[in-house]
């Protein structure tokens, strides 16, 4: 009996070493296989990022190239095509008239990470494709890396980052040398507009760009307070999605849209009728974070 008492705390222990040893493994191999984002990789010049906003609205973005940290792309095709390049390192378009720190994403990406902002620029908005006009827009951000997660989106699955964005800004200085808008006035006497913006990121590393993006502005602070899940599904939200990834410069196969969208009401906060002032175009103007 003593034997066999032996034996069997003997076989016991041998069964729990090794239990212990296969948890020390996978754990090992859980850690090894954990999303890391340390720096940002690009992939080579001629990839193409299909992104939608739904139904019949995608857009190609194929990188044209990158140096001395600079990334250059084509945006669009046809007459509504453009360039523009990022700041690789912070992914954020570069502005010549920026004063102050604009940094969307900071690395390497870790949660709970957070980091702010204060800048201004002279930005350029769009009636049409051929009315110009622009304003100086001036905003106090603070960005916070929430989690990761797998995302489904049209183009697939992918292991992201959920970065959130909260903005306080500014827009002021209107002006146009398009003899279309010359009937515009301001309304208040600085012909500025005060409002709030929310922007939650979903950054994949494998594929060097967010999959994912919603972004909401308000003129009440509230918009601050949605979800991830709440600003995919509100009417006031921009839904940017990635439904193709590769070489294929035109998108003809990029898949359809499962979350895309364009705000339905993107003016919560702001005045609803129409009218011939600035303000009213620049409370319009949505998508300037």
């Amino acid at each position: 009996m003593a034997h066999e008492a032996s034996h069997s705390r003997k076989h016991f222990l041998a069964t729990a070493f090794a239990a212990c040893l296969l948890a020390a493994a996978q754990s090992i191999a859980n850690a090894s296989t954990q999303l890391s984002a340390r720096a940002r990789t690009l992939p080579p010049p001629g990839t193409t990022w299909c992104y939608s906003t739904g139904k019949g609205q995608t857009f190609p973005m194929t990188l044209k190239g990158s140096s001395a940290g600079v990334a250059s792309y084509d945006i669009g095709v046809g007459h509504g095509a453009s360039a523009i390049e990022e700041q690789s390192d912070t992914y954020t378009p570069t502005n010549g008239t920026r004063q102050g720190s604009r940094r969307l994403i900071v690395f390497p990406i870790v949660k709970d990470k957070t980091w702010s902002d204060e800048f201004s620029e002279v930005l350029t908005a769009r009636l049409g494709h051929d009315i110009q006009w622009q304003y100086t827009y001036q905003a106090r951000s603070l960005s916070r890396v929430i989690g990761s997660e797998k995302r489904g989106v049209g183009a697939g699955t992918f292991d992201t980052f959920i970065i959130e964005r909260k903005t306080a800004w500014t827009k002021r200085s209107p002006h146009s040398d398009s003899s279309e808008l010359r009937e515009q006035h301001c309304d208040t006497d600085d012909c500025s507009v005060d409002g709030y913006s929310k922007e939650v990121l979903w950054y994949a590393p494998s594929v060097g760009r967010g999959v994912l993006r919603a972004y909401a502005q308000s003129g009440d602070k509230s918009v601050w307070d949605y979800s991830p899940d709440d600003l995919i599904r509100n009417a006031s939200s921009l839904v940017t999605e990635l439904v193709g990834y590769g070489n294929d410069a035109a998108c003809a196969s990029a898949q359809p849209p499962l979350l895309g969208s364009i705000p339905t009401a993107p003016w919560y906060g702001f005045p609803l009728l129409m009218n011939d002032t600035w303000e009213f175009l620049m409370q319009r103007d949505i998508a300037r974070e």
